[in-house]
């Protein structure tokens, strides 16, 4: 019995694909116990592939400490393999990356929802002659962190008070903890749907528009893709028409792009008004031609989009889209092209309050940008955050008190945020 299931164990590996990460790594970590002598073992006793395969299942928040106990897990936990390593065995745990304002003035801010633990990045390199940079995207690549784009003033203009979008793109290597320059996008934006894989990202739309003037900036439909590999941009087929404050992301082979805005309409011939759409944009990465999404709801039923996350299908599950609008959770049913009422944050919150939803863990995490000595059913220490987070799969609510680094009760509205995943 024992030899017939060994046997059939070792059928099915051979005719299992290998993907390319997996092989590297294999070769690598052969390579690595073939190098190693007994007085260089990581792990005395233990073969140096074993031993990474040890320290790759220590949660990342325990490094530091394991670093100082010798010089060869200092070294071996330094690396990047290391992370390489975790991705590949599913061993890699994501966490969450909040930007306040400008990433060149104030630092970035990484939690780990797991210990509550905060830790800040570096500044991103700046330009003296630009500033206020707002309305850009970050995402989470391999063990990097992507910011593209935005608006921002530029001394060098006039006149000096008037916004332009910026192509630029930087990258945070979380090995080497220091941010590099990547190839500008072709079209400078801000505003913008942005789509992320492991080896491609995806903008469209976008415009000039800045948090001081929400009612000014032009608007874009150009679409591009880059490829990480190549640090290049390649132009795509644009939008049907042009969209900025737009949402977007992957789903299978397609890029979706919801919401947003185009043209805009002045009240009395003075106060302008955006048109938000109602509608969206579908592209198939295969074709790389555009399909047209219905409107998602009724005149009157909703003003415009809200935050909008998604929620990646894991155990044979399918992805989830989900949305926040003032104090409500909404599902998105592709089927239907409807949003529908899921659930209701426990807390409410201020309309002036800066919500964001996001995906983490397999949960909806809502964070306030309202620190809790505005909530005084709260008794909680000043500048402490207040996360409302959902489980879709058991309908239920949870509570996480915080306190980050930093003290920017004056900064209520988050820049912008994602996910790492290390």
């Amino acid at each position: 019995m024992h030899r017939s299931s060994s046997s059939t164990t070792s059928s099915h590996s051979a005719t299992t694909a290998i993907s390319p990460m997996d092989s590297l790594i294999s070769s690598r970590l052969h390579a690595f116990s073939l190098s190693a002598s007994d007085s260089s073992r990581i792990i005395p006793g233990l073969p140096n592939d074993l031993a990474c395969l040890c320290l790759a299942c220590v949660p990342l928040c325990y490094h530091g400490r394991f670093k100082t106990v010798c010089k060869a897990w200092n070294v071996a936990l330094s690396g990047r393999f290391l992370l390489d390593l975790r991705r590949a065995w599913g061993k890699s745990e994501e966490f969450l990356c909040l930007f306040r304002d400008d990433p060149s003035l104030i630092k970035a801010e990484v939690f780990d929802p797991r210990v509550q633990v905060w830790t800040l990045l570096p500044p991103m390199p700046c330009d003296p002659s630009t500033y206020g940079l707002s309305n850009f995207e970050c995402a989470g690549v391999g063990t990097g962190l992507l910011v593209m784009g935005g608006s921002l003033f530029d001394a060098r203009s006039f006149p000096m008070d008037r916004p332009l979008a910026s192509s630029a793109v930087f990258r945070y290597d979380q090995v080497s903890s220091q941010w590099e320059r990547l190839s500008d996008m072709t079209h400078p934006r801000g505003s913008f749907a942005c789509g992320v894989s492991e080896d491609f990202v995806i903008v469209a739309g976008g415009g000039s528009r800045h948090v001081q003037f929400p009612a000014e900036g032009n608007r874009l439909s150009a679409v591009e893709r880059y490829d990480i590999k190549e640090d290049r941009w390649h132009a795509l087929q644009d939008l049907h028409k042009i969209r900025a404050g737009c949402v977007g992301f992957l789903l299978d082979d397609e890029f979706w792009v919801m919401g947003g805005y185009g043209d805009s309409r002045t009240i009395a011939g003075v106060l302008p008004v955006d048109e938000y759409y109602r509608d969206g944009e579908i592209l198939n990465l295969k074709t790389g031609r555009w399909r047209k999404l219905r409107p998602m709801w009724e005149k009157g039923e909703r003003r415009r989009l809200g935050n909008v996350a998604v929620l990646n299908g894991t155990n044979g599950r399918s992805t989830s889209i989900f949305m926040l609008e003032g104090s409500a959770i909404f599902r998105y049913n592709i089927a239907a092209n409807r949003w529908f009422r899921e659930s209701h944050l426990p807390h409410m919150i201020s309309p002036e309050a800066s919500l964001e939803l996001i995906a983490l863990h397999g949960e909806l995490y809502v964070i306030s940008g309202v620190p809790m000595e505005e909530f005084h059913h709260f008794r909680r220490k000043r500048g402490t955050l207040l996360l409302q987070i959902y489980h879709p799969q058991r309908q239920t609510w949870r509570l996480m008190f915080t306190k980050p680094p930093l003290d920017h009760r004056s900064v209520y509205p988050w820049a912008a945020m994602c996910t790492l995943r290390l």
